[in-house]
């Protein structure tokens, strides 16, 4: 059914997700997350290695593409190391955007899971927001490859009732506690979010022996 998938670009909708983050009288967000960072940017962290080669190997390139122009100059006039050293740096660049790119990406994307939907969100340019009512789940199944074990990260896909209402939440943290708490919420358990504790400033010792003289 289309209304259990839904797209919206910047506008007024999207400021009133991100001011309440539902949009339904009596929705709660009882759970939150993110995709795991290194899980969902496996393509990131090999650009980066990529760049690192690259600064290593980088006069070694270069001293092969002057040994060619040594070579090359008997025959045809190419400024190769011009040309090499430019395209070196063109690809760097592009990987680091890329990478960029990749990073803001990520932090644009969140799962959540309300009292009464299951919520995920993304997109950098286009924002895009796709749901499924609680009552509308025929199915769930989880998807964890070898890389996803290690990094305690995993797919969760749930099914609708009919065609194209299928949503994917990717690199999901811990996907079988996610999955439960999906499962206790579709039974009517109150589930109650609790986000991460702050950390609490340690005082300087400063601070605990004026403490001890004001007693």
């Amino acid at each position: 059914m289309k209304d259990e998938k839904v797209v919206m670009v910047n506008g007024g909708i999207n400021k009133m997700f991100n001011r309440k983050n539902n949009s339904n009288p009596g929705e709660r967000v009882v759970f939150q997350t993110r995709p795991r960072f290194l899980a969902n940017l496996k393509s990131t962290i090999l650009k980066l290695i990529i760049i690192l080669l690259m600064l290593y190997f980088f006069r070694s390139i270069m001293a092969v593409a002057i040994s060619l122009q040594e070579y090359l100059v008997q025959m045809v006039e190419l400024p190769l190391i011009q040309v090499t050293f430019y395209i070196l740096i063109i690809i760097m660049v592009f990987l680091v955007v890329s990478i960029i790119l990749d990073v803001v990406s990520w932090k644009q994307k969140k799962y959540q899971l309300t009292n009464q939907r299951v919520i995920i969100k993304k997109g950098l340019i286009r924002r895009k927001k796709s749901y499924i009512h609680y009552n509308k789940i025929q199915d769930i199944d989880v998807y964890q490859g070898i890389v996803d074990r290690i990094f305690s990260a995993g797919n969760i896909e749930i099914y609708g009732g009919h065609d194209q209402t299928n949503i994917l939440m990717e690199d999901v943290p811990n996907p079988r506690e996610v999955e439960d708490i999906i499962d206790r919420v579709m039974v009517g358990e109150e589930v109650d979010f609790k986000p991460p504790r702050s950390k609490t400033s340690q005082k300087s010792i400063i601070e605990e022996y004026d403490q001890k003289f004001k007693r």
